[in-house]
């Protein structure tokens, strides 16, 4: 049976981990609340969220004998190390985190866990995530390619926030000579900007391709359930492989970067498929147009504002390329040109 109220709070640190929030940052947020934690305590600590985001239970899996009896006469219980065998059981009980979305946090957690030092002062060589600011982590220079900072300025008493090459930062110029400083008003218009020009393209590619793919669908046989469920299971298989190798340090989440996308992708096209054909069929078609309907309704939609959340879910990168221009590279590959006004 699932605790609803328990489930609500385990879908929010899920889905604002993926929105780029801290571990830290959300415990403030679920203190800030009020909420409690399943002991019943106020107080959040990292290693309880961190727990949560690791945990298969959440997915309707379970891992059996995490722990055992060390000590038949006191009950002594020990964690499991690999002194015995443990087992993996898929779809033991209810879940309530969709198996995407718990794979996407996995690789999130693996990205972020083999994040490197970007600043020459760093006492580590392993670098702290910060989910403070979107572009902390996406704006980078086209000199040198390091990444850029945020910085306030007071001239005059008035606050003035900018964002500056790390490299220019502390070695002035010379490593970086000419990376721009840009006011953080002119990148965020110019991502607003930018964002509206992908979206005009892009809903009308997805008006396209849907409808294209309705007309397929008619005309070819479609993949039988049976054997979407089979490559699901030959996908997954794949997908732990690859997790189990970059958590147990024996391989860098970067060399599977590209693999880890691709079966993210296989797996959720065919989740989404195993969705339409367990449906009946008469619906598929419906819904198919409503969704169509639905993209044509918003084309003429635009945003207006910036927003840290919406740019950590849609862009991967920002290449400053000169004073007046900027590479931004939205994550379904698109790459829009666009000017800084300044």
């Amino acid at each position: 049976m699932v605790d609803e109220e328990q489930a609500k709070i385990v879908r929010r640190i899920y889905s604002q981990y993926l929105m780029g929030y801290s571990v830290r940052k959300i415990c403030t947020g679920l203190e800030g609340d009020g909420i409690r934690t399943a002991r019943g305590t106020s107080e959040w600590h990292d290693s309880t969220v961190q727990g949560i985001l690791r945990n298969e239970k959440y997915i309707g899996d379970a891992i059996l004998q995490k722990t055992y009896v060390a000590d038949l006469f006191n009950h002594q219980t020990k964690k499991n190390m690999g002194e015995l065998p443990k087992y993996y059981v898929h779809d033991c009980h209810p879940a309530i985190i969709d198996r995407v979305t718990f794979q996407k946090v996995q690789e999130e957690i693996a990205r972020r866990a083999g994040k490197r030092k970007i600043s020459s002062r760093a006492k580590t060589e392993l670098g702290k995530y910060s989910g403070k600011y979107a572009l902390s982590k996406i704006l980078i220079c086209g000199e040198c390619e390091s990444l850029y900072r945020h910085q306030t300025y007071m001239p005059k008493g008035e606050k003035i926030y900018v964002w500056r090459c790390l490299n220019r930062m502390e070695n002035g110029k010379r490593i970086c000579k000419n990376s721009p400083t840009f006011k953080e008003e002119a990148l965020h218009n110019a991502i607003v900007a930018a964002m509206n020009e992908m979206f005009s393209q892009q809903a009308a590619r997805d008006v396209l391709r849907e409808s294209v793919a309705t007309v397929l669908a008619s005309a070819q046989p479609a993949m039988s359930l049976p054997a979407v469920k089979s490559k699901l299971v030959s996908l997954e298989a794949r997908y732990k492989e690859l997790l189990n190798l970059v958590m147990a340090d024996s391989a860098k989440y970067e060399d599977f970067e590209d693999e880890f996308r691709i079966t993210n992708e296989k797996i959720a096209s065919l989740k989404s498929l195993q969705t339409k054909l367990e449906l009946p069929s008469s619906t598929d078609l419906d819904r198919r147009m409503e969704q169509i309907t639905s993209t044509i309704d918003q084309m003429d939609a635009s945003i207006t504002d910036y927003d840290d959340i919406r740019t950590r879910q849609l862009i991967s990168t920002i290449k400053v390329l000169d004073k007046e221009t900027l590479l931004i590279r939205f994550k379904d590959g698109t790459e829009i040109t666009q000017r800084v006004e300044t």
